[in-house]
């Protein structure tokens, strides 16, 4: 392979290296949000968002949430009470009603949530689709023992006829015609559920929960179906705590030994002065022996000089006469 077909195939490599680490990056950064956390609680009353168009115009429109509430990180509870339900800005919808309570709590050992609705009317292009006298819905997740999710709706109607939701089902389907302009054979069709699920580490509650869709032709068209959106009424969450946070037990702290020091002798009274090393005594005679040493030494250096001499004048013998 040639040099240059090195260089293209070094950069052709680079080049799917970059790619990959960009696909990788799109793909982390759009990844779902996070689970719940352990003691997490949450509780929202009215969530409405709908949208719809024919021919591109719009026909319905309406986004908000009417009372929320997360219990607080460190622990405790957060509240919202009395709340009027309205839609500003809407388009082809309406509301009344009130948000009696929305609450989240989280303690060490339980975490729980409720919301509350009262005298509810919503209607959807001047047509009454959901009334209700009370709504709500709790959750409590403790630490010890079976979550729970409880509904309750007393005065539910759709399209102005009675209905019973039973829990984690189908649930209730109903349909009434209306008036859409650019549209023929309109109608608008809603299925309400009601959920309530446990599991091993949490509970959701969801009182009533309404997907709504819009169907009709246009004049000389095919006919339309137009998903309009989904309206939750009274809705609560919690997971399960982890339980307080033990105390740790302190540990009792060892002193540290200390070097070894090594002993000092004996130290002499410093009042006394000190004492002479004794010089040896002679077995024999029982005398200094300081003055032998001096005695060995001279005798010593007199047999040396005398040895000296003693050469000198052996070589001047033997040397002749002058």
């Amino acid at each position: 392979m040639s040099r240059g077909e090195n260089v293209r195939l070094t950069r052709r490599i680079s080049a799917t290296g970059a790619m990959a680490i960009a696909v990788g990056a799109v793909a982390l950064s759009s990844a779902a949000p996070a689970l719940a956390a352990p003691g997490d609680a949450s509780a929202r009353g009215v969530v409405i968002d709908l949208s719809a168009a024919v021919a591109g115009i719009p026909v319905i429109t309406a986004d908000v949430v009417i009372g929320s509430a997360t219990a607080p990180a460190g622990g405790g509870t957060d509240t919202d009470t009395a709340l009027a339900i309205t839609i500003p800005g809407a388009l082809g919808v309406t509301a009344t009603g009130t948000v009696v309570e929305v609450s989240a709590t989280r303690g060490e050992t339980a975490s729980s949530a409720n919301a509350e609705i009262a005298d509810l009317t919503l209607a959807i292009l001047g047509t009454p689709v959901i009334d209700a006298e009370v709504i709500t819905a709790a959750v409590n997740c403790p630490q010890t023992g079976a979550q729970t999710a409880d509904t309750t709706f007393t005065g539910l109607e759709l399209f102005g006829e009675p209905v019973t939701l039973v829990p984690n089902s189908p649930g209730v389907t109903a349909s009434a015609a209306v008036t859409v302009p650019g549209l023929t054979g309109a109608a608008l069709n809603a299925t309400l559920t009601n959920v309530e699920t446990v599991t091993e580490d949490g509970a959701v509650a969801i009182a009533v929960q309404a997907t709504l869709r819009l169907t009709g032709s246009v004049v000389g068209g095919p006919l339309l179906d137009i998903p309009v959106g989904t309206v939750i009424l009274a809705e609560a969450r919690c997971e399960r705590p982890l339980g307080p946070t033990p105390t740790p037990t302190p540990t009792p702290t060892q002193p540290t030994p200390s070097p070894t020091q090594p002993t000092a002798p004996p130290t002499d009274d410093p009042t006394q002065p000190p004492t002479a090393s004794p010089t040896p005594i002679l077995p024999v005679t029982g005398a200094d022996a300081t003055g032998l040493w001096w005695l060995f030494g001279i005798g010593t250096a007199m047999v040396t000089l005398g040895g000296t001499i003693s050469l000198i004048l052996r070589r001047r013998r033997m040397s002749p006469s002058a």
